[in-house]
């Protein structure tokens, strides 16, 4: 893998030739203007968003944000919420050994983790809906009209937990003038096959329906070297959209949204960058041909890693390693417009999303873990929305609303494993390679001790012990607001926007857990369900039984923004944005909790601040747009997730969420459209970010030590971690996207052709404490070259597509222990690879 040591050059090329196009453009453009009149076929087409609840330009916005159209999001092959990610400068997510725990972050900000209590800092929504859950990015994307990604905080007009930022996914609507569909089909390597449609339908003048449906399959493309296991990244999903709407012809429109979806899929696995003999719970009792001796798992079968087999392998157990989801939801809009040019518009939804996951910690070639926080989670939420406008008019604009929106979520999980954790100290038994037992570390060690001493196996004093635990947890948050926007125009050059939301939310959250053990005389083999119903006669094998603990919050807040627009002319215009937001307070409730941590639950809720100062323009007889953003966004009370080792020999851990009393991200983010000629046009966007603790000194983690061992100091008998002034780990703080796109009309055939390259970049990761710790470098930098070249006319238009085209192998993701191991996350064009379709319009 290249460390491309040109980042910076590349980084002072663009934002010279981005300054320099400003200010020539700026020079000039009157001029230009003066002498050639416009052409509407050269003119850019007009990209018209919500970000404010109404319509408008994009270039009208005084918010940093990117857009792209449904028609790219279908040609570069988006079908996930976190797919969509890697083309939208400024946001990154952090990948993870299963689709639960992938999460998003803006600015280099998130919540990095998941779990049944936590809320995100950035909102996902569709069509208006907050999804509360950052597993909920694992939506299916299609027949999408565009999507909308604000970068910073949006609370306002976009409800809770915006102190970061918001992808808004806006669909297709039902159109009332004409019948119309498609059919598409789609094949790609790792033997990836999907079929979608959609097709809309007037019924008569006032009523139409439209409904969309997909389905995908695709095998792994991680090699899994576990015996009997399928490759890694193995998926089928589907899913279904329909769409009811009614329009009186004058004052009334009303839209009814159903859809339902589903996944299947083994995701995802680190991959190790080098197998480290001595790594995992040891000792390991290792008989062979008779012969006892104190082991570790990878010196009896070592992890598989890339250098292995030249490609990305593990070794994933198909009993602990798999995710489902079913996610549905209905959701109706109604809008009414008063004769005096006032609107009413009411929004209600209710969603279902039901997730079974467990993703083994561990990658050794046999079973440690049958189930890892294995489990069910079901979450149900509710919300609706009522608000009243005035827009469209000379000096005053303004929208009045009332929010309500509720979050029930429970999940049920269990861990089961030949590992310290919940109580037990648990070494494995490999006889001949094969996993015969599970037993406590102090009879391991007994058992070799006087095997050593007389050469005799005495497996009386191997005593079976395992991690059996389970829990049962449920957090709820209530959320009610009322919110408004005034737009007020000052002078003809001069206007101002006042935006506000008062809120009020109530929280809870409930944990139950119980750990229990095998029986002593037992093998350790036992399954949780089999210890289970034997507890029921034999108490003796419960080891815990804490009671329930229950805990609830309420927090009010206000929340608001101020923004000072000046139009310099009809086609330069510059803004200042000075706007707050508002996270919920997060009770971290897993497995692994301790109650006894009452400081942190719940953490306190975030508060973020942001200030803009933005440049927008229109240039070149409408042929350029080019947008500059630079932010100072700041979090107080950031909570973020700490753990620290409380009892290595059963390897006790405390894990949690804190929080840091300030964090910080600083930069600029460009966006760039260029209408070169009537066939070409040059698509860009960067942002370049530093993020920060800034205050951030007593961390409840382990000591890294190493070149940060001055940081560490003991404070109430626990060691604490000064972080103030390092970086967020693993954030890539330059990201830019650059498209060229070509279309042409081959002559008067009524046929056409496309090509787009979609070149990606991310610079140097920043890196995490223990990698300063150890002199370790971060994930490397990387480009990426996609090429898309279509065919086609009215009714058939065939595609093919070349992801990395100049296979540059890369990882997204780059993970270090204290101890020193390392594991890489590969994305699926971590390689070349080719798909082609074929769409068929009716």
């Amino acid at each position: 893998m290249k460390n491309k040591s040109q980042s910076p050059m590349r980084s002072a090329v663009l934002l010279g030739c981005c300054s320099v196009a400003t200010l020539f453009n700026v020079a000039i453009a009157e001029e230009i203007a003066a002498k050639t009149k416009t052409r509407p076929s050269d003119a850019l087409e007009e990209v018209v968003v919500t970000a404010q609840k109404r319509e408008q330009s994009v270039q009208d916005v005084p918010v940093s944000m990117q857009v792209l159209s449904g028609d790219v999001v279908e040609e570069l092959g988006v079908d996930t919420g976190f797919d969509i990610v890697k083309y939208l400068p400024g946001f990154g997510i952090d990948d993870s050994n299963e689709i639960r725990t992938t999460t998003l972050k803006t600015r280099g900000i998130g919540t990095f983790t998941n779990s049944i209590g936590l809320q995100s800092s950035n909102l996902v929504v569709v069509d208006g809906e907050v999804l509360p859950r950052q597993s909920m990015m694992n939506l299916a994307i299609a027949d999408v009209e565009r999507v909308e990604a604000l970068r910073g905080p949006q609370g306002t007009l976009f409800g809770q937990n915006t102190s970061t930022g918001v992808i808004h996914y806006v669909t297709k609507r039902p159109d009332f003038d004409s019948f119309y569909g498609s059919v598409k089909a789609e094949v790609t390597d790792f033997n990836g096959r999907s079929v979608s449609g959609a097709i809309n339908m007037p019924i008569n003048d006032h009523w139409a329906a439209r409904v969309n449906i997909q389905h995908k399959e695709q095998d792994g493309w991680i090699r899994n070297e576990y015996p009997g296991g399928e490759d890694v990244g193995m998926e089928e999903s589907k899913g279904l959209r329909g769409q009811l709407a009614y329009d009186d012809g004058s004052n009334l429109n009303v839209l009814v949204r159903l859809d339902y979806s589903e996944r299947d899929t083994n995701c995802c696995s680190m991959v190790k960058a080098e197998a480290d003999p001595y790594y995992g719970p040891k000792p390991v009792v290792r008989i062979e041909g008779g012969v006892v001796t104190a082991s570790a798992y990878n010196e009896i079968d070592s992890e598989p890693g890339f250098n292995d087999y030249g490609e990305p392998a593990t070794a994933r157990n198909p009993i602990s390693n798999y995710g489902t989801i079913e996610n549905s939801g209905l959701s109706t809009e109604v809008n009414y417009d008063f004769d005096n040019g006032i609107s009413l518009t009411y929004l209600a939804s209710y969603r279902d999303f039901e997730l079974n996951n467990s993703s083994g910690f561990f990658t050794f070639k046999f079973p440690v873990h049958r189930e890892h926080f294995g489990g069910n989670e079901s979450v149900e939420v509710i919300q609706q929305e009522l608000r009243i406008s005035d827009f469209d008019n000379d000096t005053l604009n303004w929208v009045l609303g009332a929010f309500f929106h509720d979050t029930s979520g429970q999940r049920s999980e269990i861990t089961d494993g030949c590992v310290g954790g919940g109580g037990a100290s648990s070494r494995g038994v490999i006889e001949d390679g094969v996993m015969i037992g599970c037993v406590s570390n102090a009879s391991a060690l007994a058992f070799i001790d006087h095997y050593e001493s007389t050469g005799v196996q005495d497996r009386s004093l191997l005593q079976a012990d395992r991690n059996l635990s389970s829990g049962d947890f449920t957090a709820d948050f209530t959320n009610t607001a009322i919110f408004g926007q005034l737009e007020y125009q000052i002078t003809d050059n001069l206007d101002a926007t006042l935006g506000f939301r008062a809120l009020h939310e109530k929280s809870s959250a409930s944990f139950d857990a119980l750990w229990l053990r095998p029986p002593v005389d037992g093998t350790g083999m036992e399954t949780y369900a089999e210890v289970l119903a034997m507890s029921k006669t034999d108490p003796s094998l419960v080891r815990n039984d804490p009671p329930g603990s229950k805990f609830s919050d309420s927090n009010s807040d206000f929340i608001y923004k101020v923004v000072l627009g000046y139009d310099f002319s009809e086609n330069i215009r510059a803004y200042v944005n000075y706007s707050t937001g508002y996270k919920g307070p997060s009770y971290f409730v897993t497995s692994n909790t301790n109650p006894d941590e009452a400081e942190y639950f719940p953490t306190r809720p975030e508060q973020s601040t942001n200030i803009e100062f933005g440049l927008r323009t229109r240039l070149l007889d409408d042929r350029l747009h080019f947008n500059l953003t630079y932010f100072d966004m700041t979090v107080e009370d950031y909570q973020v997730r700490a753990s620290r080792l409380i009892d290595e020999a059963s390897n006790t851990i405390f894990s949690g969420y804190v929080n840091a009393d300030e964090v910080r991200s600083t930069g600029i983010e460009a966006d760039m459209v260029y209408k070169l000629s009537s066939d070409l046009k040059l698509i860009a966007s960067y942002a370049n970010y530093e993020a920060t603790y800034e205050d951030f000194a007593d961390t409840p983690v382990d000591c890294p030590g190493g070149s940060l061992a001055d940081r560490c100091s003991s404070l109430g008998g626990k060691i604490v971690f000064d972080q103030t002034g390092l970086p967020f780990p693993n954030n890539a703080e330059e990201q830019a996207l650059v498209t060229i796109n070509y279309n042409r009309e081959i002559g008067e055939t009524g046929w056409d052709t496309n090509v787009n390259m979609v070149w990606r970049y991310e610079g140097d990761f920043s890196p995490s404490a223990n990698m300063i710790a150890q002199g370790i470098e971060p994930n490397a930098d990387y480009d990426v070259l996609d090429l898309y070249i279509g065919i086609g006319n009215d009714k058939l238009r065939g595609n093919l597509f070349v992801k990395n085209l100049l296979d540059e192998s890369y990882t997204t993701f780059k993970y270090l222990d204290q101890y020193g191991n390392q594991a890489l996350f590969y994305p699926r064009d971590y390689e070349r690879y080719f798909g082609a379709s074929v769409t068929y319009m009716f």
